[in-house]
């Protein structure tokens, strides 16, 4: 059952090709992409159902998408999370046939309810419902990089203890 891959992975590109130009700290969004797919790859264990993995990517991309509103679009978090499954996914189903010395028998195989199709849609969600709430927090006066201070944060003249 490849079919649940294959339109993740069509999504993704068409998501990463549309979106990607968008982010303006790229090198920062790789950088946690890196963290993700190694934190995938440290925390992955073959169980008696299959292969289990836990996905930094579900906390990782909504948290920075409600953090950086419009400097990282909020549907980018499906292919990133996407990635960030599949590559231990991948390295994971090489190990068991290396292990049973055939060839592995496929990424995705338990079909629409597999993790490399649910964990991406989840955090897809997620960081929609995480972008509204970030848009209606901004509103507010939270979050915001854009705040002007006319004095010094710390003035050498004035107790900073807790009053």
């Amino acid at each position: 059952m490849f079919e649940p891959t294959i339109l993740a992975t069509l999504i993704s590109i068409g998501l990463l090709l549309k979106y990607w130009r968008q982010v303006k700290d790229q090198q920062i969004i790789v950088g946690f992409l890196l963290f993700a797919v190694i934190m995938g790859l440290f925390t992955q264990y073959w169980g008696i159902t299959g292969l289990h993995l836990f996905t930094g990517g579900f906390v990782i991309w909504p948290i920075l998408v409600l953090l950086l509103g419009d400097r990282f679009p909020w549907p980018l978090a499906y292919p990133l999370t996407f990635i960030g499954t599949l590559i231990p996914d991948l390295y994971g189903a090489s190990m068991a046939s290396d292990w049973s010395g055939d060839w592995f028998f496929g990424v995705g195989s338990a079909g629409f309810r597999d993790e490399i199709f649910l964990v991406p849609l989840e955090t897809l969600i997620a960081a929609a419902v995480l972008n509204q709430f970030g848009i209606f927090m901004r509103k507010r006066g939270h979050f915001s990089r854009r705040v002007n201070v006319n004095e010094d944060v710390y003035p050498v003249d004035k107790d900073r203890r807790a009053r």
